[in-house]
């Protein structure tokens, strides 16, 4: 008997949905996450570290910041997500069979950096994964085929796809490099088309608008990402590329690269079975961001999951590359079984600290220094606390300051938001990111302020503000318990210039 695969396919994407809202509502913000939540609170053209589309996506899902809550929050990432899961049905069904987009499916489940990273979490790779497989899987119908009007608004509808993508991170333009690659190398006819260099609008459009807020802003944003990723840069960091080929492996599924691997060598020794053309754009538009990121680390600091759409993007020529193996579907189901419940374990951890070791033995400030899961634990709680102390003090009207922009996000959410507060970033612009631009929305600091810290990040007020406050006193130390074990300590500091 046949296996209906699509509807299989959809009830595995409904379940996968339905693990991540579990997450989404179980899990605190983590400190990218709680940041982006600014691109919604102050919108705006453009911002500092990243095109605005994440900002909006959190804007539309959560009615404009009206169900402010981790949950409705994440689900600008975990909506897309299901729809991403969708779409490589599609594109495997397109290229081969239902089995085959069946198969992209389970493997987009497995996936770290599209499953949990850019589908659970809230981060401008949630719009970005979208908009690329969007803007992808048009064009994979168009672009292997001569022109003919029937295809022109799957061109147009590819474009304008892109544009959002670009709108929401730079990588994006790897996805334009490789259409244009492809057109030159295998697909000339549509050099000749007018209305392929006309859909090109679409994406000047979204550059202009980010190249017209970068000028009103002292093209900051290329200084900052100039100084990250920059090509030319010939400091050999043998660190950062160990670091950066690991990652890659373990963010997209150690399982799905080698598979890749192998579907690569088949495609050079001509084993492979799947049109040559179609092969040449997965390729092409997905080859070059990996290349780049794996280049870029030989030099430069990278992180593994700027990378992460290429392998998404993979996954329908990978299924089809695997379709016939011997019993993969279950053996892929088990693997699904298996990573979901590691996830739900995870999640239980995080807010229980089962199995973690004990640091009891840590002085004061520095409890919790090196539990990284705390960045993702402790908020709600010390919200709670912190708001008695604020009203038993009276402090609600006194801002708040922080010279980095974490935790300074964290505690505008968590700690200020709920009590009508302000929070300033008070470092240099490398630090401080979008405070740079609250702060000049917010009203001028007076003489009285707060200053927050935990163990998680302790920095000794007197250190940092001395030179601008002179009298710096601790008010409260809040003890931050998990599972009835203090976990770390929040401290609330008063500063004052007289």
């Amino acid at each position: 008997m046949k296996l209906p695969y699509k509807r299989v396919a959809i009830g595995i994407i409904v379940l996968g949905t339905v693990l991540r809202l579990f997450l989404a509502g179980n899990l605190e913000f983590g400190n990218d996450e709680v940041y982006y939540w600014l691109y919604a609170k102050y919108p705006d053209l453009s911002h500092f570290d990243h095109p605005p589309m994440v900002g909006f996506f959190i804007q539309f899902f959560t009615g404009n910041l009206y169900f402010d809550s981790e949950f409705f929050i994440r689900l600008a990432a975990i909506i897309p997500t299901s729809i991403n899961m969708y779409v490589v049905f599609l594109i495997g069904n397109y290229i081969k069979n239902e089995k085959a987009g069946f198969i992209a499916v389970l493997l987009y489940h497995l996936h770290i950096y599209g499953f949990i990273i850019a589908g659970t979490f809230i981060l401008p790779d949630a719009p970005l994964v979208f908009f690329w497989l969007l803007s992808f899987y048009f064009f994979i119908q168009v672009l292997p085929k001569k022109p003919s009007k029937e295809l022109y608004t799957k061109l147009f509808l590819a474009f304008f796809f892109s544009a959002c993508a670009i709108y929401s991170k730079y990588q994006a333009v790897f996805l334009l490099f490789g259409v244009v690659l492809y057109v030159i190398l295998f697909s000339r006819l549509w050099l000749k088309n007018i209305l392929f260099h006309l859909g090109f609008i679409f994406p000047f459009l979204a550059v202009s608008l980010i190249l017209y807020w970068n000028y009103e802003n002292n093209f900051i944003s290329y200084k900052f990402h100039n100084d990250r990723v920059s090509l030319f840069s010939f400091n050999f960091n043998i660190n950062s590329f160990i670091r950066e080929v690991l990652g890659q492996f373990i963010y997209n599924n150690p399982y799905i690269v080698v598979v890749y691997i192998l579907v690569l060598i088949s495609f050079f020794r001509n084993k492979f079975s799947v049109d040559k053309l179609i092969q040449y754009f997965f390729y092409l538009c997905s080859l070059p961001l990996i290349i780049t990121t794996i280049y870029l680390s030989l030099f430069r600091n990278t992180l593994p999951h700027w990378s992460g759409v290429s392998y998404v993007t993979l996954l329908p020529i990978i299924a089809v590359f695997i379709v016939e193996k011997k019993n993969i579907i279950k053996k892929l189901s088990v693997g699904i079984l298996s990573f979901s419940i590691v996830l739900i374990i995870v999640t239980l951890v995080i807010n229980n600290g089962w199995m973690l070791p004990d640091s009891s033995s840590e002085s004061e400030e520095k409890l919790g220094k090196n539990d990284v899961l705390l960045d993702m634990y402790g908020w709600r709680q010390a919200s709670e606390k912190l708001s008695v102390v604020f009203n038993e003090y009276d402090l609600k009207k006194v801002p708040i300051i922080s010279d980095n922009w974490y935790p300074a996000a964290h505690i505008d959410y968590y700690i200020a938001r709920p009590n009508k507060m302000k929070v300033y970033g008070v470092g240099t612009l490398d630090k401080i990111h979008k405070y740079y631009w609250i702060n000049n929305i917010n009203p001028k600091l007076e003489k009285e302020v707060l200053y927050i810290t935990d163990g998680r990040n302790f920095k000794d007020p007197v250190t940092l503000f001395k030179n601008d406050y002179q009298n710096i006193s601790i008010i409260k130390t809040i003890p931050i318990t998990r599972n009835g074990v203090i976990v770390k300590n929040v401290f609330l500091y008063r500063l004052s210039k007289v």
